[in-house]
């Protein structure tokens, strides 16, 4: 991919769990699809792992996912590793009357586009 064709900016929405993170990724391209990755591990060399792939399609990575029993562990280290992160109260992603059906892959989804959107507050 040439620079010409790299998006300057990705949003990725995290849907993380104790064993596993789902995640989906969004250029800033306005019109742009979502795409969603599927799940990667909880360890640090899976998320070292997943930021060399995602770094190949954008210049810059902006992680987001919601605050929950995980805690700011994945937030302070992709901090540390140079990336933007917000941590999200479940309460403020808004969402669509009778959604109630929640998976991963519905979760970080939405996360992703809503962050393009600029619909998110972080905590």
């Amino acid at each position: 991919m040439t620079q010409s064709t790299m998006s300057t900016t990705l949003f990725i929405g995290l849907d993380v769990h104790k064993d596993s993170i789902a995640v989906a990724y969004v250029p800033y391209d306005h019109g742009a699809e979502v795409t969603y990755l599927g799940t990667i591990g909880t360890r640090q060399t899976d998320l070292d792992q997943l930021v060399r792939k995602l770094q190949s399609k954008a210049q810059q990575l902006v992680f987001v996912y919601e605050a929950g029993p995980c805690g700011y562990w994945l937030y302070r280290y992709l901090s540390k590793k140079g990336h933007a992160g917000w941590v999200v109260a479940p309460s403020r992603i808004p969402k669509k009357a009778g959604d109630r059906v929640k998976t991963d892959r519905r979760d970080a989804i939405p996360l992703a586009r809503l962050m393009r959107s600029g619909d998110l507050t972080p905590v």
